[in-house]
């Protein structure tokens, strides 16, 4: 990709991703204003996580007519419209359906931004390509969260939804403007494909973990907010909103993981190290307060983004032909397990409480760190930058 390829790349990335988690850190204040219990508002997180698991597989009929260029030009003028409506303070059950419409559109826009990174500037810039854009989705998730936050306890929540429909309006603009886009065989999805590649065990084991490494980060990041609440009924929007200051640390782990690949001796092994900070960041979460939330979330991001910034792009550059399917596959397994994970364990914490909650995290990770430990080697050849 050229500069300006890549900034556009970037920028719209973050859009996206501060678009879909704009509400987290709003959730206790919703709950609050509409009356509802904690299970009807970590629903407006679910509703964009579901369209997201299975979207991306869809998406490829569309793509085998129309350029991901076009794509994120039409995805990004529908996320305008809806966000702007979001900005008008409807109530609960119409903010519930415009966030569901976004789950539908937002698959399409990051299924194309993934495919024209990875594709862009040939295979042997696919890792580097892939890190940039894993960087700019967790700025742009950051973004998301902490200018919401600090915009709400500015103005009002509403203020802080329209900032997010002009930003992704001027995302609109500067697809327009995108270079053709390298075209790969992104044909429709056959199941017979899926079977073939889920036969493989490298793929296997690498969607399995891509589902349990979401399943986690999303529970945590949807609860913590009613937990901090819990602990200080006063505390701000921008304190909680900033407890995801951490997060940042994972933009530096995805640039930097070929260094880290280097530095641990191959990707099983990164996997293993990145899986074992990830349950010390989790278990960090069972110290009392919320003082200490906000370095347990350094170490648990540093441990998810060591992961899925390693985890991603060594599935994608073992694909050279069938890209568009293989990041199908890796964002509707890893938005399965963020479904999930941003509505069941709530139950659990209801019932029995947060401690409860993070130990049940903890087994979930046990069994994460296991896959690691036995991903398959690719071959060598599949392997060479």
């Amino acid at each position: 990709m050229g500069t300006r390829n890549t900034l556009v790349v970037v920028y719209c990335t973050m859009v996206g991703f501060a678009v879909l988690y704009a509400p987290q850190p709003l959730l206790p204040l919703l709950a609050e204003q509409w009356g509802r219990p904690v299970g009807d508002t970590a629903l407006l997180t679910t509703a964009t996580m579901i369209p997201l698991a299975l979207g991306p597989l869809l998406y490829g009929y569309v793509l085998e007519h129309v350029s991901t260029k076009h794509m994120l030009t039409a995805g990004f003028a529908a996320l305008t419209v809806t966000q702007f409506v979001i900005g008008t303070a409807p109530d609960y059950p119409l903010f519930f359906a415009l966030r569901a419409v976004e789950g539908a559109l937002l698959p399409a826009i990051f299924t194309a931004l993934m495919t024209y990174s990875s594709a862009a500037g040939g295979p042997q810039n696919t890792r580097r390509n892939i890190t940039i854009y894993i960087a700019a989705t967790i700025a742009g998730g950051f973004s998301g969260r902490a200018f919401t936050g600090i915009l709400t306890d500015l103005f009002d929540w509403p203020t802080a939804f329209l900032f997010w429909a002009l930003a992704a309006l001027v995302a609109t603009l500067l697809t327009t403007g995108l270079a053709s886009d390298p075209r790969l065989r992104l044909g429709r999805v056959r199941l017979t494909e899926i079977r073939e590649l889920a036969r493989r065990p490298v793929y296997a084991e690498g969607l399995a973990s891509a589902f349990l490494l979401f399943f986690v980060f999303a529970a945590m990041l949807n609860f913590l907010p009613f937990r901090m609440r819990d602990n200080d009924p006063q505390i701000s929007q921008s304190a909680i909103a900033l407890v995801y200051t951490g997060y940042l640390v994972g933009a530096v782990i995805a640039l930097a993981s070929l260094r880290l690949i280097e530095l641990f001796g191959g990707e099983r092994r990164t996997l293993v190290a990145g899986s074992l900070v990830y349950a010390a960041g989790t278990a960090a979460f069972l110290l009392p307060g919320n003082a200490l939330a906000y370095p347990s979330m350094l170490v648990f991001a540093a441990g998810m983004f060591t992961l899925h910034s390693v985890l991603s792009a060594f599935l994608n550059h073992l694909e050279s032909e069938r890209k568009g399917l293989i990041n199908g596959l890796y964002v509707s397994a890893y938005y399965t397990g963020g479904a999930l994970g941003s509505y069941l364990p709530g139950f659990l914490y209801l019932a029995w409480g947060w401690n409860a909650f993070v130990s049940a995290l903890l087994v979930l990770l046990g069994l994460l760190t296991a896959l690691s430990v036995a991903l398959r080697h690719a071959p060598s050849t599949a392997r060479e930058a």
